[in-house]
């Protein structure tokens, strides 16, 4: 997908060490993935892992890994000079399209109870809590599992990604 002079690819292992930059000033430490891992997930899941290319490099990314009739979403992250511009939006629907195609049945995370940016944006696209997991997180923090099962929300609330986008 191409927006101006951004384009979203899927990831490829050269793109890990920046993505593992970005998870450190994403995410509490005992959640950040290590480097093996995220060169595992990436290569695994390479079919719907996806990176946000600017003329600066990678900005973004979403892994997201099929299980049976589902989309998983394992990770999503934004490096904080493009967050609330349309990044994590437009990686978000590369998941929520294979709801929208029918690809999968529903899509599905995992998110800290006190990631309110990150709320916010799932609950836009539809997303609701389906549980909440005590001590989900290494430092004891609940999560909640959201899903999304509506193909027309899905499809609506990515409509309009490329004109929302701001500029990078």
């Amino acid at each position: 997908m191409l927006f101006g002079l951004c384009v979203i690819r899927r990831c490829q292992a050269l793109d890990i060490p920046r993505i593992l930059e970005i998870e450190y000033v994403s995410f509490k430490q005992d959640d950040v993935y290590s480097e093996d891992l995220l060169r595992f997930l990436c290569a695994y899941c390479n079919d719907h892992s996806y990176v946000y290319v600017t003329s600066g490099g990678v900005v973004g990314y979403i892994i997201t890994c099929i299980e049976g009739n589902a989309a998983h979403v394992i990770s999503i992250a934004v490096a904080p000079g493009y967050r609330r511009r349309g990044v994590g939006r437009a990686l978000l629907c590369t998941a929520l399209q294979l709801l929208a195609t029918g690809k999968v049945a529903e899509v599905f995370l995992e998110v800290r109870v006190s990631n309110t940016p990150a709320l916010s944006l799932y609950r836009a696209a539809g997303f609701e809590i389906s549980e909440m997991i005590k001590s989900y997180y290494g430092d004891g923090e609940d999560g909640y599992r959201l899903v999304l099962r509506d193909k027309k929300r899905a499809r609506e609330f990515c409509l309009d990604v490329k004109e929302k986008l701001h500029q990078v």
